[in-house]
């Protein structure tokens, strides 16, 4: 999809987008523009906020049928490979954004990116979930519930609240935090998912978390090869939260395969997957 512009140099051979039009919510930043390295997503870029653009350069004529790609009009953003830095609010209040292609090459993250993209649960890395990335950064600013895609696994980190408590009379507040989802936000090692950390974490998550949010843990990291979440997902009805994911096949497969899954499930999985078919394609036809 063609994306119209307008950036400043970095230099002599890169440039920072500061505002971005297009016919689609569904963005795909190149790597160059104008014969430019794209290397920095600017302050507020996809902000609806006001950005200064009197000494932005503009790629291209913008066609009367595009719009600014800010606030509410943005769901979907592809960042370059190039990318090495998001400035402060570039996301700020983009409401509908449900998803966002990060590159590994990211090495530095302004203030409140996200800030009210409660939408956002959705994050895509170029790269395998084993390798070092600026993930922990990112997720210091998305408190919500968030999985985090990779090139081979996927990883889901639930949400936690954080309040401020008055605890003396000097006006003194200690922060208040609530759920593990913070905890495990916190488990990496030099730029890397430190897995173990992470799965120590089940536990208490456990007792703190719906089903549901407990299972999509779970699954994700049994998919993974994890043998730690087995004995959960044997002694737990699996068929209510299984039909909602892509790779439900792959699933059921492995499920299956490690005694996860009986054939009475598999029956009652079947007779969901099969209804939800019936009233989607009903639905198609009203």
């Amino acid at each position: 999809m063609e994306i119209c512009v307008y950036y400043e140099k970095v230099n002599d051979e890169s440039i920072c987008i500061r505002r971005v039009y297009a016919s689609s919510p569904i963005v795909e930043i190149p790597e160059v523009i104008d014969g430019y390295i794209v290397r920095e997503i600017g302050n507020y870029c996809f902000s609806s906020k006001e950005v200064d653009l009197s000494k932005a350069v503009l790629s291209c004529e913008i066609p009367s049928y595009y719009h600014e790609c800010s606030g509410c009009d943005v769901e979907s953003v592809k960042l370059p490979r190039t990318l090495k830095k998001l400035g402060d609010y570039a996301f700020y209040n983009c409401r509908k954004l449900k998803e966002v292609f990060v590159p590994s090459s990211l090495m530095c993250i302004g203030s409140d990116v996200f800030m009210n993209c409660l939408r956002l649960n959705h994050i895509y890395y170029d790269c395998s979930i084993f390798d070092v990335t600026f993930l922990k950064q990112i997720l210091t600013q998305i408190t919500w519930d968030v999985e985090v895609h990779f090139l081979d696994s996927s990883i889901f980190y639930p949400e936690y609240n954080g309040s401020y408590d008055e605890v003396g009379p000097a006006h003194i507040f200690a922060l208040n935090i609530e759920g593990e989802g913070f905890r495990m936000r916190q488990c990496f090692k030099e730029g890397k998912i430190d897995f173990d950390g992470y799965d120590a974490c089940f536990e208490k998550l456990c007792a703190e978390e719906s089903e549901s949010c407990i299972f999509h843990v779970a699954i994700l990291r049994f998919m993974m090869g994890s043998e730690q979440y087995i004995p959960y997902l044997r002694t737990h009805d699996l068929t209510s939260y299984l039909h909602g994911y892509k790779d439900i096949c792959a699933m059921v497969e492995k499920l299956l395969k490690k005694e996860c899954l009986g054939q009475s499930d598999l029956n009652r999985l079947i007779f969901m997957e099969m209804d939800w078919l019936n009233r989607y394609i009903g639905d198609l036809l009203i």
